[in-house]
Formats: structure tokens, sequence, C-alpha cells
């Protein structure tokens, strides 16, 4: 028996708003440490490091809760959906030039379990697809606004 879109699509909001729920966590808690982080993969000026190291966490939790409470959802899976995107480039730049760090994706700088590999681009590829699944497919079933609009 197969699942209708509509479960299907709930079933991928309610993954990859966890996950970014999940990735913000230590992200919000200590942007000094993702900075460093963002920092490691040396494609953004030093500046703007602190910048993105604050916003950045705080889009991630807006974004998976407003997939989980199924509040603008497809605009909310275009957005984890670009952002894993930017993830995915950064994974390969990291990995083009031979950086020795962890993807910050879950932990810190500090706390780092190494190079970067061939488990981050597939994790992260699948994870990017979900979400398009999202853009694609959801109309707002499950929502907790029952009257917003389908096709945003």
């Amino acid at each position: 028996m197969s699942l209708p879109i509509k479960q299907i699509s709930l079933l991928a909001r309610l993954i990859i708003g966890s996950l970014f729920i999940y990735a913000s966590g230590y992200k919000v808690f200590d942007p000094a440490d993702f900075a460093t982080s963002v920092r490691n993969y040396m494609i953004l000026p030093p500046g703007w490091t602190n910048f993105v190291a604050i916003t950045l966490p705080w889009v991630e939790l807006g974004a998976g809760i407003f997939l989980i409470l199924g509040i603008l959802t497809r605009p909310a899976a275009l957005l984890t959906t670009s952002m894993l995107a930017v993830f995915l480039a950064g994974l390969a730049h990291a990995y083009w030039i031979g950086l020795d760090i962890d993807c910050g994706c879950f932990s810190s700088a500090a706390q780092s379990t190494g190079k970067i590999g061939l488990f981050h681009f597939v994790r992260d590829s699948c994870l990017l697809l979900i979400s398009a699944f999202i853009v694609i497919f959801d109309r707002g079933h499950f929502s907790v606004l029952r009257n917003q609009p389908l096709d945003v």
C-alpha cells in the first residue's frame, strides 16, 4: 500500500523541519564557536562570519518550525532547499581544497570528527531532494493554518 502525497509530504516536512531545528541548537547557544566553523571553510570574508554565525541559526530554526507547523510550507521548504544547496557547495569547496574540517552542521568546531567525506555529500544530497520534494508537492495539508493559500 502506497502513501498518498499528503502523508509523504507531511513526513518530509517533519524530517527536514526537525533536522533544521536540531542543527540550529548548538549554533544558537554558541555563535562564537559556530563562527569558527564558518571561518574554517575559508569562503566568506572574515568580517562576514560573525554575521552569518549569528543570523543563520535563527533562520534554520524558523524554517524548521514553519515546516513542522505547516506555516508557509513551500516558502520555508524553498529556504531549506536553498540553504542545503549552499551547504553542499561549501562542502564541495572544502573537499576540493583538501580542508580537514568538520562540516559544522550538528556540532561545534571544537568537537570536530574529522575531514568532510562521501557521507556528508550523500546525506546532504538526500536532504536536498527531500526538501525539494516539499517545494514541489506540498499543498499545506496538516497545517496549523487551515486557510493558508495552497500555492504560495
